[in-house]
This record gives structure tokens, sequence and C-alpha cells, in this order.
């Protein structure tokens, strides 16, 4: 059961990333150079806040009305992995570092930082004056408490990983200094703590007597105000936050709307002023109607095939291979996700320095029929694909493979349950390959650590290689762009190699929204922050 809880938590964020977006690869990078100090006497330095326009009095005010996609699968960041739960807590929560609307590393609660000479400690500095939400300074107390909580092995975080194992020492300088000592340098941690709100900082006061904690208390623009199970929540202004210009809304209602149709509906109709995603069918539709706004971004994330590799004959690499060669990107690309979407072969697509050249996997019939038949299928095989019903374009792609896949001589049936059942049959390994989304990706160690190494919760198709293990390792233990970069490298040519999952696009990210919300930036983290939102009605 403890599989299947974990795996239906990381999944959450895998699969509520469906729509995507358009900017040109240079207009998003990513600053993973060596950060070990990095200093700021400006409290705008925070997020995309900077890039807001100077307030005026009619900027205060209002309700934005928001219908997400998917109801939130809880509210504690150390439990749930759930894109639309960190959706509402990226408005609630704030961690030491942040990024910016550019994918720029940036201080947030910390204000500097610095790395031992060793590389294993780090010595964050905190900002004085900080109000959690019950009127409480935060002090690094608050730090210690919420990364021990986080890296605790009893509270099964998937995110414990980027605090570090649970060896790690959380040690309290002073009120204002906090350092944290791993067993082995750890060169990119102040970038893990930025990547979602998991290592957000929570106030003490919020863990209730069973040990849950149910609304989190933090230091964000935005406090809960009201939760109605997972059908309505309210998100209310922080009156003492510490940037006091922000946030402009004085209320956020939040409602999933899980129809396109229906949310969309929602929009045109006024019943709602911000959707989190279209159809992408529709796209053009909305983007030339002049009653709604629609804008994009580059979405770091992957569209794949995941193998898996405790059953034949999928562990066998040739075969993996195989089906990758069987594949027509640029057709699945269209069927799945109606074209708003480029075509890659391995997890990291050219909107982010981490892009590699690397693409072995052009259409090849032929030879993947070759390989069939040097594994011992001359004739191929029947299988099965798992795709789901929650998500439209999983289960158009799944259509397209079974006809590319019958090229090659493999008979591919469709099961596409409800979303409930296709992740318990995906947290047991009861499928032949299934068909997903990995999201919110800006470093490196996101798309090749936390899914691929073999101890690792998000590890769901049994991908095991020690000399992987070892790289991706190594990759996270320094903090030179350059060094890293020849690493990954390696890791990304043994890992498209070895086929665990086959990758198919990236998606664009979509968000649209009534003419009169400024000031929103659609990011391709696939974060919505609202506090920089105003409504000019």
């Amino acid at each position: 059961m403890k599989r299947i809880y974990l795996t239906v938590l990381a999944l959450f964020l895998l699969l509520f990333a469906d729509c995507s977006s358009g900017e040109t690869a240079d207009e998003t990078s990513t600053d993973t150079e060596d950060t070990s100090t990095t200093t700021t006497e400006d409290a705008g330095d925070e997020e995309a806040m900077d890039d807001t326009a100077a307030s005026t009095d009619d900027k205060y005010g209002g309700t934005l009305r928001v219908a997400f996609q998917n109801e939130w699968a809880g509210l504690d960041p150390h439990t749930v992995s759930s894109y639309s739960s960190y959706q509402i807590l990226n408005n609630v929560l704030e961690g030491l570092t942040t990024y910016d609307d550019d994918l720029n590393l940036q201080p947030g609660l910390a204000e500097s930082w610095e790395q031992s000479d060793d590389g294993l400690t780090w010595t964050f500095n905190l900002r004085e004056g900080v109000m959690f939400h019950n009127g409480r300074e935060m002090t690094a107390e608050d730090v210690k408490w919420s990364f021990e909580r986080l890296i605790d092995p009893a509270t099964g975080a998937g995110n414990a990983g980027r605090v570090g194992p649970p060896e790690t020492q959380i040690e309290v300088i002073d009120d204002y200094t906090v350092a944290i000592t791993h067993p082995e340098p750890f060169g990119i941690f102040p970038q893990s703590i930025g990547f979602d709100k998991s290592t957000g900082i929570v106030a003490m006061e919020s863990l209730e007597d069973d040990g849950t904690i149910s609304i989190p208390i933090g230091t964000g623009p935005f406090q809960i105000a009201d939760v109605e199970g997972t059908t309505r929540l309210v998100l209310e202004k922080h009156e003492d936050y510490w940037q006091e210009e922000f946030p402009y809304l004085d209320e956020i209602i939040v409602e999933p709307i899980p129809d396109d149709t229906v949310r969309e509906t929602a929009l045109l109709g006024g019943e709602v002023d911000w959707v989190l995603s279209i159809a992408p069918q529709n796209f053009q539709n909305l983007q030339d109607n002049p009653d709604v706004e629609v804008a994009t971004a580059p979405q770091l994330s992957y569209d794949y095939i995941g193998m898996n590799l405790t059953r034949e004959p999928f562990d066998d690499v040739r075969v993996r291979q195989a089906i990758a060669l069987a594949l027509d990107r640029e057709v699945l690309c269209e069927a799945g996700y109606f074209g708003l979407c480029e075509t890659i072969q391995g997890p990291v697509g050219p909107g982010s320095p981490w892009h590699f050249e690397y693409e072995p996997y052009d259409q090849d019939i032929e030879r993947a029929q070759e390989l069939l038949a040097e594994a011992g299928y001359p004739d191929g095989f029947e299988m099965e694909l798992l795709p789901t019903t929650q998500y439209g374009e999983t289960v158009r792609a799944a259509q397209v493979l079974q006809q590319q896949l019958a090229e090659i001589g493999i008979e591919a049936s469709i099961n596409a349950p409800e979303w409930s059942e296709w992740l318990e049959l995906e947290g047991n390994f009861m499928y032949d390959a299934y068909i997903c989304n990995w999201n919110g990706l800006i470093d490196a160690d996101q798309y090749y650590y936390l899914q691929h190494r073999s101890d690792q919760v998000f590890n769901f198709t049994g991908y095991d290689n020690p000399e992987f293990d070892e790289l991706v390792d190594e990759g996270r233990s320094i903090s030179d762009f350059d060094e890293r970069y020849e690493i990954y490298e390696q890791a990304d040519q043994m890992l498209v190699d070895d086929a665990p999952y086959i990758y198919m696009y990236n998606k664009q990210e979509i968000r649209a929204y009534a003419p009169y919300v400024e000031g929103f930036v659609v990011r391709p983290d696939q974060a919505n922050n609202f506090w920089n939102v105003w409504l000019d009605q």
C-alpha cells in the first residue's frame, strides 16, 4: 500500500500538467552557474515582483475567480505532489530561494547564502521581520522544523531529496541564520530548494494533533481562508506580507472544473476570470476571441511512454529501442496535442539550456524490425498501452501509437481507465507501457535524478543502471554549469540508449483569462503566481 500511496502523490504532479506555451527558447534562461554566495538588498527581487509596473491605488482590491482543471489532493506541502495543490501552495508558502519569471535563481526568505570550503554545509541568512499568516515572525527554528519534517522517512515525502537524505543536519545558528550540512557535497542545494513549495517554510503551529497539516501557515502573499473539501478554496490577502506593495487582490476563489467545455464556457460567460487549462483543439478559436486573453510560454516538460522493465519483453533493451524507432513523433504531436508541441527524443527539450542534441530515434521501420528479430520476436508480439481518460491527449497518442507499432508487427491494445484505476495499475507495475507527462522542470537534476535514478520514488519503470546513478549523483554534487553539462550529456546518452522511457514531445503551456485580468505571467515551470495580478475593471 505504501508504494501505491507514494505513486498516487507523485503522479498527480506528473499528469496535472496538460497545457503549455509558446515563447522562443531565447526568452527562457536557466541560470545554474555557481551561486554559492548571493546577496540582495532589494525585496523586489522576489520572483517576478520586480517586473510589476509601479503600483497605483486603482490596482488594489477585488476578487479573482479561478477555475482549475482538477481538484487538489491535500494541502500538506510535505506529503502532496499534486499539480493543483502546488498551484495553491505557490501563493501561500515561500522558500529560502526562488526563481523569477525568466527562471533565474533569486533570494526568497533568505537574503544570502554561502557554501563551506568542504562543500558539505550551506549557511543561509534569513530576512528579518517576515511574518507568518498567524502574526508570528518567521525564524531559523521554522526552517529547521520544516526541513526536518520533510526529510523524516516517517513523513514519506517524495520530494525529500530536494533538501537531502535523512542524515542531513539542520542547525540553528541564531534567529536569522541556519546551516544545512549534507553527508556528501550538494552543489545545487540553493537551486533544489527553490523548485517548488514542497520546500516552503511552514509555521510549526500548522501541525495538527494527528501529525498532519490540513491548512499550512506560511509567509506568502495569500493565506488560506476557507476550504470546502476539494471543491472550493478561498485565498485571502496577507495584510502583513513582507513585500508591502503586494498582493493587489483582496481575494482569490479557486474551484475545479474538470470538463474542458464547461470550464471554457464559464470563462466566456463571465462566471470565472481565469482558467488553468483549455482544450488544445480550441486554442485558435479562443485566441481569436476578443473577449479572451490566451497567453503561452515554453513548457519545460515532456510527454513520454514509460516501459515496464520488470516484465518481458520490455526488459530487453532491443525491444524498447525498436518501439522508439517505430514512432513518427510529428504525427504523435499533431494527434496528441493538435500540433501545440515540439518533438523530442530525450527528456530535455530545446527550450532548456540542458538540452542535448543526441537524437538516435528518427523513425526507421526496417531497423526496428531487425531489433525485434534479434531479440527473438521476428513476428512481433502483443502488448497493452495504458493512457487515461483523465487526459484526452494520452488517449489520442495511444491511438496513433497503436497504428505505428502495427507497422513493426506489434499488436497493441488500449486500456484507458479512469484516473484512480490508472494510478493503481501504474503504482503496482500492472502495465506494459503507460503514457504520461513529467512537468515543472528547471534544473537537470529534476530531469535525470528524480525520475530515473534507481532508488527514487518517482522512478516508475524499474530502471536500474549503476553507471547512470553515479553520473547523476556527481551532477548534483557540484555547482559549475559547464562541468555539470558534460556529466549530464553522458547521462542523457546513456538514458536515451537504454530507453526505459520513450520521449515524444514538449507541449505548450497555455493560460486563458478575461481581458481585465492584468499582470499575470505564464511561466515555463507552470507556476501560477497571482500576487502581482490586478483587475482593470
